[in-house]
């Protein structure tokens, strides 16, 4: 197979997965507090001796980031993949 046609494959892919996800956040309906209680909900589970856990959500157009709080410090940075669905990305 030719590098070109490969390269055409890698990209119609990732216009594809991107072209999804963007979709999927348009239609979450905006609705920020109930991915602010998932998000919580899900770090919670994950750390469950933490306390006065907050979270921020934050809407950057190509994908949405939830900041999560203890005491007003910043833990970790979560993406929201849709639906209940989230990876970390770090501090």
């Amino acid at each position: 197979m030719k590098p070109i046609h490969i390269l055409i494959g890698v990209l119609v892919v990732a216009v594809a997965f991107f072209g999804y996800n963007y979709w999927q956040n348009l239609n979450s309906g905006g609705d920020f507090a109930a991915i602010e209680r998932e998000a919580l909900a899900f770090y919670q589970q994950a750390n469950p001796g933490l306390t006065n856990l907050s979270a921020e959500v934050i809407d950057y157009g190509c994908h949405i980031e939830i900041e999560i709080r203890e005491n007003g410090q910043r833990l970790t940075r979560l993406g929201w993949a849709g639906q209940g669905r989230f990876y970390e990305l770090g501090r």
